[in-house]
């Protein structure tokens, strides 16, 4: 079953994985993710991912909270990420998600609380 740490470290803190490799392994095809209302599908997911790997040098991420019950899951952690410009952004996230048959991320809805920049 997917949770959202390994996702967070396989997406960016996996170098070894194509980006594209990373996304499949914890997101379902029929993915979709909504952040502080705004909709995104499997693929500009993906096309959001590339980008950010190319300027996010290094992500910490602490779960505060976990949550699964079946298919569904809900978690609240805090992200650090570190930017290759040396900047850093640091958020907490809560997110109610929804898992397909095979574990991985069907969909996933979240809000964003900036902490720090």
């Amino acid at each position: 079953m997917a949770t959202i740490k390994d996702a967070i470290e396989d997406l960016f803190n996996t170098p070894e994985l194509t980006a594209a490799e990373a996304v499949e392994r914890h997101f379902a095809p029929s993915f979709r993710q909504r952040v502080n209302g705004s909709w995104v599908d499997y693929s500009t997911f993906l096309a959001r991912i590339a980008s950010l790997r190319e300027i996010v040098g290094r992500v910490t991420i602490t779960v505060l909270d976990e949550f699964s019950d079946g298919n569904r899951y809900a978690e609240r952690h805090v992200i650090d990420l570190l930017r290759r410009d040396g900047s850093r952004i640091i958020q907490e996230v809560y997110l109610f998600g929804e898992r397909s048959l095979d574990g991985r991320f069907n969909r996933i809805e979240e809000t964003t609380l900036a902490i720090e920049s």
